[in-house]
């Protein structure tokens, strides 16, 4: 990644807290290799077009949690019609399970480890606490954990906290075939069919129906290493923006 100067550096890949800087968890989890990412842009037109779908599919993510964070927080919300149907599973599944909003889009720092993030959510989940963090994919990915390990562990060097849980809790919407059963996703404006069992079908497609999963995330210990070695990586990678940091 090319930067134009120290503090463009800084903005892109960190915050800054009592005047001291710290590097963002989602930026050290970036250095991890995508095979799958590669692949998916290496079908696309150029990369120029698939700069252009990350960048909607990012709006699209960031108006999913910005309106079910309002719900959980109980405030006013018009519901987006691009939306709906999430938001109409995400009410589903709300109205199934008790969740209590403790901290929502609240920075922590990691004083230990030298690092940042923002969370989602930290709640109270059917009565046990922890981290639940909002996602708009296809599935949910074992990298996942290393992202919410991360704030687990910052969260753990305050002593009044007990330890935390960690969830993900996965929000997508898709049309489905009713001929052959293959899904329909539209992301960013690209749209994908995944399952098609007869590639000869028409395909008549229903309504969009939104999807709604949350999982628990085991693991922590394996979770954070690997998300410490990715924070060495990352700094060995960007060792000479670092230096003028310090």
């Amino acid at each position: 990644m090319w930067y134009s100067n120290i503090e463009n550096f800084k903005n892109a890949n960190g915050y800054t807290i009592d005047g001291i800087w710290y590097p963002r968890v989602t930026s050290i989890v970036g250095i991890k290799a995508k095979p799958a990412l590669y692949m998916y842009y290496a079908g696309l037109p150029s990369y120029k077009a698939g700069e252009a779908i990350k960048a909607r599919s990012a709006e699209e993510g960031t108006l999913v949690h910005e309106t079910i964070e309002a719900i959980l927080k109980k405030e006013p919300v018009a519901i987006p019609p691009n939306i709906k149907p999430t938001v109409d599973a995400f009410n589903k599944f709300h109205s199934q399970h008790e969740i209590i909003p403790l901290k929502v889009e609240e920075r922590v720092v990691s004083k230990r480890h030298g690092y940042a993030g923002t969370i989602d959510v930290l709640a109270e989940v059917d009565g046990r606490v922890g981290i639940l963090d909002i996602k708009t994919s296809i599935a949910i990915y074992r990298d996942f954990g290393m992202q919410t390990a991360a704030y687990v562990e910052a969260f753990s060097e305050d002593p009044n906290l007990p330890p935390l849980a960690s969830w993900i809790l996965r929000l997508d919407q898709a049309k489905t075939c009713l001929l052959c059963g293959a899904t329909m996703r539209d992301k960013g404006g690209n749209i994908k069919i995944r399952g098609e069992k007869d590639k000869n079908c028409s395909h008549q497609w229903s309504e969009m129906k939104g999807q709604c999963e949350i999982k628990e995330l085991e693991g922590f210990e394996h979770n954070i290493k690997a998300f410490l070695a990715a924070k060495t990586l990352w700094e060995w990678e960007n060792k000479e923006w670092l230096d003028k940091i310090k």
